[in-house]
């Protein structure tokens, strides 16, 4: 693999906790020590958050296209409301 695909990797493992803890202290050191590696790192995490918003919203739109199609049959609008009122 590339140098550049292996640093993502290590990088997205680190975010994500999924390193053993000598391999998490030895990024956490790197950072510590390497500005242009430390900014690197944070484009990434800059990166997981809006996938992760970008995710949330999609799910948001999915659930509420079902919300409306089961709202849109009689018999489930009813059985709702019967339960709640």
């Amino acid at each position: 693999m590339r140098p550049e695909l292996n640093e993502i990797h290590l990088i997205d493992q680190w975010l994500l906790q999924k390193l053993p803890e000598a391999e998490a202290q030895a990024v956490e050191t790197r950072l510590l020590l390497d500005e242009a590696f430390a900014e690197r790192v944070e484009a990434q995490r800059i990166c997981h958050q809006l996938i992760h918003h970008y995710a949330r919203r999609q799910e948001r739109f999915r659930l509420e296209a079902i919300y409306r199609q089961l709202m849109n049959e009689a018999g489930f609008a009813h059985q709702l409301n019967t339960i709640f009122t």
